[in-house]
């Protein structure tokens, strides 16, 4: 394993305690600013820390109990695969993330398959001041 691979790793461990115990110190300590962020299930699309922070709050305000146990990771180059058991109150499923790190440690690309059961990142992003949906026009 590379020293980068092995950064990263220990990068996805912090990305998992913040992500079950302080979901603003995941977004800036684990993000990049310019980050991408997809629910490969819904294509759900986040771009930047503030549109997943937002996410993260409406998943916390639906379950404030969400864990995240990860199973396996693999590194190779920029990127980890992670193998994890989300769990919502009473419920354990299977998800898999593909994080991209940058030079800096943090992550710049997260596609992300499993279930959202706080339906948060399957809801149309409210549209930008002064946009107007392709219908309108």
């Amino acid at each position: 394993m590379t020293d980068i691979e092995q950064r990263n790793i220990e990068r996805v461990k912090h990305w998992e305690h913040t992500w079950n115990t302080k979901v603003d110190r995941m977004v800036d300590e684990c993000y990049a600013p310019n980050c991408e962020v997809i629910n490969m299930m819904t294509g759900y699309t986040m771009h930047g820390r503030e549109e997943l922070r937002a996410i993260e709050h409406a998943m916390l305000k639906f379950d404030g109990t969400r864990r995240m146990e990860i199973t396996k990771m693999v590194a190779s180059g920029d990127t980890v695969a992670i193998e994890a058991d989300a769990i919502w109150g009473d419920t354990r499923s299977k998800a898999c993330v593909f994080l991209t790190f940058n030079d800096d440690g943090l992550i710049i690309s997260d596609h992300s398959y499993g279930s959202d059961p706080s339906g948060a990142s399957s809801q149309p992003k409210p549209e930008k001041a002064g946009a107007r949906s392709a219908s309108a026009r």
